[in-house]
């Protein structure tokens, strides 16, 4: 088998977490035999870069809490000097943070935060985030948001999400307002454990969450897979590595190492470690189950075996985007309120606007953003709208380069930056685009 090239790996920055939500594995002490209690060291991550110049996403979360780390700001700065772009989107609880890590959050252009927020009031957010202050969580996201407006950033985005459960379902709508309120996106997740506060009004559920399932049994029932089966393409797409180096493979896997150690025998080797090779194999349905490798730990392999659902090579490698995230800072020099936003892959001369239903708003909104198909010229429209009515379209050139993979341009809703159109540019192509 050929090992896969990584450009994506996932670390967690400290296996502590201050939380006790009752079915957590680390709050319950079962991660620490094989992950320890530590925090990953900015020497370690330095190395891990400059031997691995490939990587251009780093994830952050995993069994513990990112910001529990005090080198955090300097983890960031690391990695933006490389410019590899990092996330928080396994989840954050919030709880604590420094005013120093709030800001790197934003001067350092981390990608996204996925905040773990189970509740719209404390009484329920509290019944699972035990330990949790729902209070003290919103002024942490109101902070990241004035510092956004403060730095002029785009990032990071700010999901909110939502883990549904019986105590907590009625306070979805109120969840959803509160997300809504602070531009975040809301991601309703299906709960972990169903005997866990077990789901009451499941139709209801259903259509409020918008999912297909209210429990995972149920998702497997109806859509003949698991609702985590995409987790286990991190063994070919983005491996998970603990804090101290340990080849972890996916981030459910707490049971044991895959034989190496990332920071000391390189991203390469321990890919390539026969382990890891083995562990692919299985999933493929091409290898027996290997005593001792973490995935025969796994419900999700015993399922899998059990019905024969393996993966295919082909489903991992379309899931695998090559799309780059980019934010327009809108720049209000002519005083409007609103404005509209055209986005166009390639170099074009006239605005195709979208459906009115939905324009930014100066000093509520943050950015709009698009996901460019990969690096190159975009064309970007802009039209501001005052108290006299529509302003003159303003048309941009912005290039989006290959790395990062998260990028940021400030746009002007006056004047333009493109005196001609460059010769030899070929036909443009309207991009969908989003406010937050």
């Amino acid at each position: 088998m050929t090992s896969p090239q990584v450009r994506k790996v996932q670390i967690d920055a400290s296996s502590h977490c201050q939380l006790a939500c009752p079915v957590c594995p680390t709050a319950n002490g079962l991660t620490k035999p094989v992950l320890g209690a530590g925090h990953l060291k900015v020497a370690d991550f330095e190395r891990l870069l400059d031997r691995n110049p490939e990587i251009q996403e780093v994830e952050l979360s995993n069994y513990g809490e990112m910001f529990l780390n005090p080198q955090l700001p300097e983890l960031l700065a690391c990695a933006y000097e490389r410019k590899v772009v990092v996330s928080g989107s396994n989840g954050v609880n919030l709880n604590f943070a420094t005013e120093a890590a709030l800001e790197a959050v934003v001067k350092y252009r981390v990608r996204a935060l996925t905040c773990s927020i189970d509740g719209a009031t404390q009484a329920t957010y509290a019944r699972y985030r035990v330990n949790g202050n729902l209070d003290r969580v919103l002024r942490h996201i109101d902070r990241i948001r004035e510092l956004r407006h403060l730095h002029r950033s785009a990032f990071p985005l700010l999901d909110w999400q939502f883990v549904v459960m019986g105590h907590n379902e009625q306070e979805t709508e109120m969840a959803k307002g509160l997300a809504q309120s602070r531009g975040m996106q809301f991601l309703p997740r299906l709960s972990w454990n169903a005997d866990h506060s077990p789901v009451v009004n499941t139709e209801l559920v259903r259509i409020e969450m918008g999912l297909p399932a209210a429990s995972r049994e149920e998702f497997r029932q109806s859509e003949g897979v698991s609702y985590t089966r995409s987790l286990c393409y991190q063994l070919w797409q983005a491996p998970v590595v603990n804090w101290n180096g340990k080849m972890l493979g996916c981030c459910v896997n707490y049971w044991g190492d895959f034989g190496a150690n990332v920071f000391e025998e390189g991203l390469t080797a321990a890919m390539q470690h026969p382990l890891m090779e083995q562990a692919r194999g299985m999933l493929l349905g091409e290898t027996a189950a290997v005593p001792g490798i973490p995935c025969t730990t796994c419900d999700q392999y015993r399922e899998m075996s059990a019905s024969g659902t393996w993966l295919d090579p082909a489903e991992i490698a379309a899931s695998q985007s090559g799309d780059i995230l980019t934010g327009l800072v809108l720049k209000n020099s002519l005083q409007a309120k609103f404005a509209r936003v055209a986005v166009h892959e390639g170099v074009a001369e006239q605005a195709v606007f979208g459906s009115l239903g939905r324009v930014f708003r100066f000093g509520t909104d943050t950015a709009v953003y698009f996901r460019a198909g990969g690096p190159g010229l975009y064309t970007i429209f802009v039209q501001g709208l005052g108290a006299g009515g529509w302003l003159p379209v303003v048309r941009h050139l912005v290039e989006v380069r290959e790395r990062p993979v998260c990028q940021e341009f400030e746009v002007d809703t006056s004047g333009s930056s493109i005196e001609a159109t460059p010769a030899g540019t070929r036909p443009a192509v309207p991009v969908s685009s989003w406010i937050r």
